[in-house]
């Protein structure tokens, strides 16, 4: 029997699986790049809880970790498909109620009958089918096949969970529309701190459907409600606007790209921050956004002095207001850095951000870029003294949690592409570098900062002086008195 031949017979199953490989080519999925997976053990250490949901589960990989809000996700569908509902009400009564009941768009429902019910069956029908359709290119989205889900349960997932976001996006755009929209009977928008981890929970890396998912679901529903999709608010906007309260930023939406693909929600809130950025790096162009190394092998791009030691260097701070959050500047002397909130949600977003960036190949590592020049910054409680006396971190917590949080992200952030804040950073080290090349400027800055720290040592220099003015007019005149002659 030839050497090549797959058949045969003593051959291993997975090598024959290999050899047929060999002659055909991998299979089509197996070329598409993931945009959805687990987070590497080591970045779970980084935050204990910023890759974790905390009440709702969306998609294969964290559906099985949180069973708690099924019923909530299922009460979102009916409700979405005009379904009786069971209102909750904070005594914890019960009463039945139908989608008619409820105003939607303006227009009240007609009531339940037959036909509507079998209507309502009918638009399910389409979910799951349309659904079906799109299993497969779903699960080429994930870093891992899931066998061990059956395309049924699968299907489910996809209409279950995508159904409820697509209900909770809408019905929150609703809210920002109508703010006297009756939500005491709503499970989630009657609690605003259950509506804020739901938000933080729809944006961890692991808890994501692929949009095109969303998509569909969407269409489809405005098909049922009788609107044009092409002129329906586009689902970009609503996933922003609900996303909003986490990070929030001017005019969101009108930043958003709709004709750009997003990979999933995730990516669709990371887009509304880089339009500024974007313009920046097409202005520069692609030379400009690469690794640089000096020749001794270390980075060229990250500051190499702290806050401390720029302000020292005679650098000013400036919050940049009305700019996006990864937005930076550098103009005579000043550096200019919009305010950032740090709290556990900010960061499980930003770190979120960054582990999408870090995971896969397409996304500019903007987020990456942003950290990391946090991170070349802060060394000290001083360091973020600095930032918080001038606006630019707005931080309830000691000055020392910040530093071990930008402590830990050095342990796991190591892409040498410095991207798109390379000028600014080139500029940061040139400033610093001709003030340091002087040794009286470095010794009179070091002056100020030991001796005149604070007003009472400028006090004491004072008094101090004027004890010795005094001292010397004594003497000068008790010399004088002596000498002088009569």
């Amino acid at each position: 029997m030839a050497p090549g031949d797959n058949n045969n017979p003593r051959s291993p199953k997975w090598v024959i699986e290999i050899k047929n490989l060999l002659d055909g080519g991998l299979p089509p999925d197996a070329r598409i790049s993931w945009t959805i997976g687990r987070v590497p053990d080591n970045w779970r250490k980084v935050h204990d809880t910023a890759f974790h949901p905390e009440m709702i589960g969306i998609g294969p990989i964290e559906k099985w970790r949180i069973r708690a809000m099924d019923d909530l996700k299922k009460w979102f569908l009916i409700r979405l498909l005009g379904g009786k509902l069971e209102r909750w009400r904070r005594d914890g009564e019960v009463s039945r109620t139908t989608e008619g009941e409820r105003v939607c768009n303006g227009c009240e429902r007609e009531e339940d009958d037959d036909g509507s019910r079998m209507a309502k069956a009918v638009i399910l029908d389409d979910l799951v089918e349309a659904m079906q359709k799109l299993e497969q290119k779903t699960r080429a989205c994930y870093s891992e096949s899931f066998f061990n889900i059956t395309r049924e349960n699968f299907v489910k997932i996809m209409v279950v969970d995508g159904c409820f976001v697509v209900e909770l996006l809408r019905l929150n755009y609703q809210r920002v529309l109508f703010p006297g929209m009756a939500t005491e009977d709503d499970p989630i928008f009657s609690n605003p701190r259950i509506l804020r981890t739901v938000q933080r929970d729809l944006l961890l890396l692991e808890n994501q459907l692929p949009f095109f998912v969303l998509e569909k679901l969407y269409e489809l529903i405005n098909n049922k409600n009788k609107i044009d999709h092409q002129q329906a608010v586009p689902l970009e906007v609503l996933a922003v606007t609900f996303f909003d309260p986490l990070l929030p930023q001017h005019h969101a939406a009108s930043k958003l790209d709709t004709n750009k693909p997003k990979a999933h929600l995730l990516d669709v809130f990371r887009s509304s921050f880089l339009k500024s950025v974007s313009e920046k790096v097409h202005e520069k162009g692609k030379n400009q956004v690469k690794s640089w190394l000096n020749p001794d092998g270390s980075m060229r791009g990250l500051v190499r002095h702290f806050a401390s030691e720029l302000q020292e260097a005679g650098m000013q701070f400036k919050k940049w207001k009305g700019h996006d959050l990864p937005d930076i500047e550098f103009d005579h002397g000043t550096l200019q850095v919009p305010q950032l909130s740090i709290n556990d949600n900010t960061v499980s977003v930003l770190l979120n951000f960054v582990a999408y960036e870090m995971s896969v190949k397409h996304p500019e590592p903007f987020f990456t870029n942003y950290l990391m020049f946090w991170d070349s910054l802060i060394n000290s409680p001083r360091d973020i003294q600095i930032f918080r006396k001038h606006g630019i971190i707005n931080h309830l917590g000691s000055e020392t949690e910040v530093v071990e949080l930008f402590m830990k992200c050095r342990e796991v952030i190591y892409d040498l592409n410095l991207g798109y804040l390379y000028n600014e950073i080139k500029e940061v080290n040139d400033y610093c570098e001709q003030f340091y090349e002087s040794k009286y400027s470095v010794w009179w800055r070091s002056l100020i900062r030991d001796r005149f720290s604070s007003p009472w040592t400028c006090l004491s220099l004072f008094a101090a002086v004027i004890l010795l003015l005094l001292t010397l007019l004594q003497t000068f005149y008790t010399v004088y008195a002596y000498y002088r002659p009569h």
